[in-house]
């Protein structure tokens, strides 16, 4: 890890209230935090997040199961440490079987939300063996279009320099638009969420991920899973439609679908306590 990244998580209240790890594998240098024994789950946050997003999330979960939260490659405090890899929808299954090996996981649940659902979903499809089961909130994994701000991104200059100069306000009226009460979201929220923009190597990946990243292999792919899967979903989303629900449905034969009323796209986060309760029951049955 290099003095810039050590500096900017040294100004994040979260990490420094949190013990969090790296660990080493052969393409990345992954940060993520871990608590509680038992199953292993592994908790993957969306676009534009990082393992921040589950600080509602981890602990509770914890008390069932053995958790862990981590920053994926060009997300939050994640280093890719090779160079000559590539930044695409394959790159994630990659980071997390790299993780699962690097500790010794043989098997675990993964909660994936919004972008981080349709990456477990390929995990899932990659590596089959080793995805017990699947929990997806408000989740990608269709190939739809993006929002007009990501379809932005993926324009080659133009989200460059969008992340490039991406300020607090931006990112704090970008946060409102995730949730069904745009109350929760304060200045300590829109901070956390922005630090990590401040590294150059986060900025680069995100600009070429979105250019490359398309869920149509994944979604061509859906009726060959055979985990039992959870589908939770914020009704009131703006980023993506809850009739998207009716087209897993179409797509996933083990699914169960649970819509969250008053809630909107980061239900995680909205309505933290229904959304563990129901992870908790789902892997209890």
């Amino acid at each position: 890890m290099n003095s810039h990244i050590k500096r900017i998580m040294g100004q994040s209240e979260y990490i420094q209230a949190n013990a969090s790890q790296f660990i080493k594998t052969r393409h990345f240098l992954i940060h993520y935090l871990h608590a509680g024994s038992g199953k292993p789950i592994i908790l993957i946050h969306g676009g534009g997040m990082w393992l921040y997003s589950f600080r509602h999330n981890l602990m509770p979960l914890s008390k069932i199961s053995s958790v862990h939260a981590l920053d994926m490659p060009g997300y939050g405090y994640t280093s890719i440490t090779d160079p000559s890899l590539g930044m695409g929808t394959d790159t994630m299954p990659l980071a997390l079987r790299e993780f699962m090996d690097a500790l010794h996981i043989d098997k675990a649940t993964l909660v994936g939300h919004s972008w981080g659902g349709g990456w477990a979903l390929a995990c899932a499809l990659a590596y089959p063996e080793r995805v017990d089961r699947i929990v997806l909130i408000n989740s990608s994994g269709l190939d739809v279009p993006d929002v007009f701000e990501w379809e932005l991104l993926k324009m080659p200059i133009v989200g460059s320099l969008l992340l490039r100069f991406l300020t607090l306000d931006m990112i704090k009226k970008r946060l409102e638009l995730s949730f069904f009460k745009k109350g929760i979201v304060d200045d300590a929220m829109a901070h956390e969420v922005h630090l990590p923009m401040g590294i150059p190597a986060n900025r680069k990946a995100q600009a070429l991920l979105a250019r490359t990243l398309s869920w149509a292999d994944v979604e061509r792919h859906l009726g060959e899973l055979e985990h039992q899967v959870l589908l939770i979903w914020g009704e009131q989303d703006r980023y993506l439609d809850v009739g998207l629900v009716s087209r897993f449905k179409g797509k996933i034969n083990n699914l169960k679908v649970e819509i969250i009323r008053d809630c909107g796209h980061s239900a995680h986060e909205e309505a933290p306590d229904l959304i563990n309760r129901l992870i908790m029951e789902f892997l209890s049955n």
